[in-house]
């Protein structure tokens, strides 16, 4: 998935332990913003994320599902390139990854599965598109679809939802150890990526969320070898206190270099039927065992409900 090459400073021994059982999923609404000098894109849809067993090479999965239709600005993509886009990337889904022990994207793990649904989805193309555009999406999706290196590189290297999730940000915190960030936005770039300054904090925040913090910006040697280019990186990770699973991201991305390129994603849990997600998680966490050395659980008062602070600030 690219070079990973970033500073980054920590308070001691702090940590990000996932506990997520196998066989449970949760629900997220996902809001991608592209904005590239003036004329911006906006994409929204919803995915299920499942833990699943591990492998029979003790690989850690995840199985990512599609729910609904993908909007762009509001509507179902009716351009023929971008109708043609949706319906050949039904393939890959439910799209089952492997991910490393710090909880980052690996690869692809159900090649074989994706190879057997393209027949489908292939008819259904020709059955509903034709002339030389769609015979070339589908020789090129052929070619994409023969390996599955091919497939991960692709997912690595486009996939917003798969680079901001699925980070490996469940480690020890250790004091000023130096880390990597690398984003697709950077795929044009031959740069390494952010240099990056990654915090676990409390700050202002007193609905009991744990908040990891990134910010960063492109090194300075990549500047001096590129004139004229600039950017920087934010991303804010809201973790449960007790799971430490996702509850909200929002990442800020922006990369100055003869044109302004600019993406902002925003992942968010999506409660249960039934059940009201805007809580104080510092109730919970009074309930449960807190371990020695682990991240840092935030409680005080709470002020605003939990979408207010996570959207509108």
């Amino acid at each position: 998935m690219g070079a990973i090459d970033s500073s980054t400073k920590h308070r001691p021994q702090q940590a990000l332990r996932l506990k997520w059982l196998p066989g449970t999923s949760l629900q997220y609404g996902v809001r991608i913003d592209f904005g590239l000098e003036g004329s911006g894109n906006e994409v929204k849809y919803q995915v299920l994320v499942t833990r699943l067993k591990p492998s029979t090479d003790n690989e850690q999965l995840f199985q990512i599902e599609r729910i609904g239709d993908v909007y762009v600005n509001e509507i179902i993509p009716d351009l023929i390139a971008d109708r043609l886009s949706y319906e050949a990337g039904k393939v890959f889904y439910p799209l089952v990854i492997s991910v490393n022990n710090n909880g980052g994207f690996e690869s692809v793990f159900n090649h074989s599965e994706i190879l057997s649904r393209w027949k489908k989805v292939k008819a259904g193309i020709q059955q509903n598109f034709d002339g030389d555009l769609a015979e070339e999406y589908m020789t090129n999706m052929e070619k994409l679809l023969l390996m599955p290196v091919t497939i991960t590189n692709a997912f690595a290297r486009n996939d917003w939802f798969i680079n901001t999730f699925f980070k490996p940000i469940y480690k020890v915190y250790e004091a000023d150890k130096l880390e990597a960030i690398n984003f697709p936005i950077l795929n044009d770039l031959n740069i390494e990526g952010y240099d990056v300054n990654e915090t676990i904090t409390e700050d202002e925040y007193s609905f009991g969320s744990i908040e990891m913090k990134q910010q960063g910006a492109i090194a300075v040697d990549n500047v001096d070898r590129q004139k004229g280019l600039s950017g920087t990186y934010e991303g804010r990770y809201f973790l449960h206190p007790l799971t430490r699973h996702v509850v909200g991201i929002v990442s800020d991305f922006a990369v100055q270099h003869y044109l302004s390129n600019q993406v902002k994603v925003r992942v968010f849990v999506i409660p249960e039927n039934g059940k009201s997600f805007d809580q104080d998680f510092a109730s919970e966490a009074l309930e449960s065992e807190t371990t020695t050395g682990e991240a840092i659980i935030l409680d005080g008062p709470r002020e605003k409900s939990f979408w207010e602070r996570l959207f509108n600030n």
